[in-house]
């Protein structure tokens, strides 16, 4: 059994502080969670910046252009198979005097809105228009269980 003498023991070896870091940032384990992170805080601002813009433009046409929406904020679960959406309101559009006391407006503080693939959001055009259509639908229908409250 041999040993090694100081004189002898190979300095590149040593384990450095500098050695250490970055052998802890490029482990697997660092790399994916970083790379998640990213694609989670990327998908969380398209949501905000694209998809809330599409969301109001599909609730006006399926409205037709009778309701307007606005959205505060769209929030990606963790999962990205989950959105929440952050008040909400639903605003009738007036076209007379006359309607605007017979209708009203519907505020939802939060809506969470489940079973959603959000994965492939940032890369797939198609994936972000069927996001589009499916959260469009389900604020319409959450929207129904909710009474209209007179504009103020």
């Amino acid at each position: 059994m041999q040993t090694k003498h100081p004189e002898t023991y190979d300095q590149s070896r040593k384990i450095t502080v500098d050695k250490w870091l970055k052998a802890l940032a490029l482990s697997p384990g660092i790399l994916f969670t970083t790379g998640y992170l990213v694609i989670y805080l990327l998908t969380n601002a398209y949501l905000n910046r694209e998809l809330k813009v599409s969301i109001s433009e599909a609730i006006g046409s399926a409205t037709e252009n009778r309701y307007t929406l606005s959205i505060e904020q769209l929030r990606a679960g963790l999962d990205l198979h989950s959105v929440t959406v952050q008040y909400l309101e639903l605003t009738p559009v007036m076209k007379t005097q006359h309607h605007a006391a017979a209708n009203g407006s519907v505020s939802i503080r939060e809506l969470c809105i489940d079973d959603l693939d959000l994965c492939n959001l940032l890369f797939s055009k198609e994936s972000a228009e069927h996001s589009t259509r499916e959260i469009s639908r389900l604020i319409l229908a959450a929207e129904k269980h909710f009474v209209f409250s007179p504009s103020q």
